[in-house]
């Protein structure tokens, strides 16, 4: 099992490979500053946690996160 960081830093870097910038701007803008604002992240953390606890691969709950 990983340290929290470490599921943090894994879960932010699928987000910023997986963020994307769509049209209508005046509705993705607000997504992706909220995407942005970072935070604990703890729910995200949490579900990796989970996975990887029942002995499945974390990574395959990025999605889920």
């Amino acid at each position: 099992m990983l340290s929290i960081e470490n599921y943090q830093h894994v879960f932010v870097e699928y987000l910023e490979k997986y963020s994307t910038f769509k049209e209508p701007q005046t509705l993705y803008n607000p997504i992706q500053y909220i995407l942005n604002l970072g935070g604990k992240r703890l729910r995200p953390v949490l579900t990796l946690i989970t996975a990887d606890i029942f002995n499945q691969d974390y990574k395959q709950a990025l999605n889920a996160a």
